[in-house]
């Protein structure tokens, strides 16, 4: 178990812990993995100052008390049946990502699973592939005249979904493989959703497969949009993890400056980068001395707007 690790499920089970009761985590252990249908959990025992125990385990992440569960297998197994029960509640529950990147469409391909929920006959069924073809014509709607898009040529028309996902594919990645898989992937769906349409002998598998390959267009759509706005990851120089964090000491002064020195250090490996002093500006350093010296007061709105953005504002750590 890495720091990270530990620290993850210890700021978990404290946000989980009720702030009046003075209870805290005073250990964590990692007690096993285990992997079921190709998803992995992490199970912990975790304890708290009280004497209270508690299972953790990931994937979603939940936590137990042990006075209930007492055996792990107990505890893995009501999770596994928590997990299945809360995946199909929220099957048509877009998550933040989706949201942000495919709401439209999204919506379209929520009432082909209420209709298929409905549906009894072929032509019940027919009506599912003509809701994800809507789905699919919704996530071209929603995004032909995005910034990121760049094409050269003659404008396909919207109902040109397979001509659309093309243009869509060269211009979120330049890397061969996703941008192959988001066309072939986008021309196969479609292709589903026209034929089952038309397919008078429409079944509920039939409809299943179209659900399944539309919702799957949809991912990956949303993966390739994040990875495109995202910046590249920071790697450590020593060991090439991901797990490179930013930290911070206290306040500090330089030169008659005050503000913070900053570096970055590897969770992995404990590599750490040569410090830089970041200067704060005048009006917050003033606003840091009225707090220490308590001459600080609130603007002339609600508590609830104010953001403390700062370890040292909040505890008042000024020289």
């Amino acid at each position: 178990m890495t720091e990270m690790e530990e620290r993850e499920i210890r700021q978990y089970v404290t946000s989980q812990t009720p702030p009046e009761s003075e209870d805290e985590v005073s250990l964590v252990q990692k007690v096993g993995r285990r992997r079921v249908l190709r998803q992995s959990h992490d199970l912990y025992d975790v304890w708290m100052s009280s004497g209270q125990r508690w299972w953790v385990i990931t994937n979603m992440t939940n936590l137990y008390a042990q006075e209930d569960f007492k055996s792990l297998d107990q505890v893995f197994t009501y999770h596994l049946g928590l997990n299945l029960v809360l995946q199909e509640q929220f099957n048509v529950e877009p998550n933040d990502e989706q949201v942000e990147h495919v709401a439209k469409s999204w919506r379209r391909y929520a009432g082909a699973v209420d209709a298929m929920a409905e549906a009894e006959e072929s032509e019940d069924f027919q009506a599912v592939g003509i809701r994800c073809r809507e789905a699919v014509l919704a996530l071209v709607r929603e995004n032909m005249n995005a910034d990121w898009v760049h094409f050269e040529g003659e404008r396909p028309q919207v109902a040109n979904a397979k001509a659309w996902f093309g243009i869509f594919a060269n211009s979120l990645t330049a890397n061969s493989k996703p941008r192959a898989y988001l066309k072939a992937l986008a021309d196969k769906t479609w292709d589903l959703t026209v034929w089952l349409q038309h397919y008078a002998k429409a079944s509920e598998l039939d409809a299943e497969i179209v659900l399944g390959a539309t919702q799957q267009l949809m991912r990956l759509f949303t993966l390739l949009r994040i990875r495109h706005d995202q910046a590249e990851m920071q790697r450590c120089p020593a060991c090439d993890s991901y797990q490179v964090v930013e930290e911070s000491s206290g306040a500090v002064e330089r030169e008659g400056h005050f503000g913070t020195l900053l570096h970055d250090e590897c969770v992995s490996c404990g590599w750490k980068s040569e410090q830089k002093f970041d200067q704060w500006p005048v009006d917050r350093l003033k606003r840091l001395i009225d707090y220490a010296t308590g001459t600080w007061s609130p603007p002339k709105k609600s508590m609830a707007d104010l953001e403390i953005t700062d370890d040292a504002e909040a505890d008042g750590n000024v020289r």
